[in-house]
């Protein structure tokens, strides 16, 4: 594999991968470190513009539910998208999910094959590769949507994160990938998907997903307010996911529980 060194993120390399439209304009932010890119796009975000920003690093780099995202720095993918939207903020609650299978579609293209922990975790081999965090804010008006994508490209050891977690370095010794490009198509196939997901919802993408879905038929402790075992069954076309609770079937949104597999 190159040395991680050799392997630095270009603005020119990943502005001329992006695909281009004449409906619209990218901005790209490339930085060397930021506390977060997510942050960093819901206070410069343009509703004009399609708003890529990147980061080798990121000193308060967060998941969902406010967990550090581990961002050491020229080994791993930091970038968030953000764009504006015509719809109601809340329509777009489950597109965290089709986030996740635009990242997925990108690693199947270089026949990297992944599964998807409901509602943002991006799994390869049992492990967690990647994550997703959606995020939502109105703007003069307008809607806004930040989309961070976080995902494990070179690094191969770190003791702060506290679940199995792998990356394509250390599933694939001599895998050359190159992050420019990663990053670039990532970008371009959520914009790809994004015109499905406003006219259909969800539901144009359940199927796909739960063909990807690794928490199904496994036991799992819903955190929250529920504080009880199941197991979880298929996700519905809302972007709930079905938990088989003793004789019962409970629908859970990402936003009412955590979920731990046991």
């Amino acid at each position: 594999m190159e040395d991680v060194k050799q392997n630095t993120l270009k603005e020119e390399k990943i502005l001329n991968f992006l695909k281009k439209n004449y409906d619209f304009e990218w901005n790209l932010s490339l930085y060397e470190e930021l506390e977060s890119t997510n942050d960093y796009l819901i206070k410069f975000a343009n509703p004009n513009e399609y708003s890529l920003c990147v980061a080798e690093s990121q000193t308060k780099g967060r998941g969902r539910n406010l967990k550090k995202w581990q961002s050491p720095k020229y080994e791993n993918i930091y970038m968030s998208l953000g764009f504006s939207i015509n719809h109601e903020l809340k329509n777009f609650s489950s597109f965290s999910l089709v986030s996740a299978l635009a990242v997925h579609n990108v690693l199947l293209r270089q026949n990297i094959f992944t599964e998807i922990k409901w509602p943002n975790d991006i799994y390869l081999n049992k492990k967690k590769i990647g994550g997703i965090l959606v995020e939502t804010l109105k703007r003069d008006a307008v809607n806004l949507i930040v989309v961070g994508i976080g995902l494990n490209v070179f690094m191969d050891s770190n003791t702060e994160i506290d679940r199995d977690w792998t990356s394509l370095k250390l599933e694939f010794e001599n895998i050359v990938v190159d992050r420019n490009e990663i990053i670039s198509d990532i970008a371009n196939e959520v914009l790809v998907l994004k015109p499905n997901f406003e006219k259909r919802g969800f539901d144009y993408f359940v199927r796909d997903f739960n063909n990807l879905n690794f928490l199904k038929g496994k036991k799992v402790f819903l955190s929250n307010s529920l504080n009880k075992e199941g197991t979880a069954l298929d996700i519905n076309s809302d972007g709930s996911l079905n938990v088989r609770i003793g004789n019962q079937i409970r629908r859970v949104s990402s936003g009412e529980i955590s979920i731990n597999i046991n």
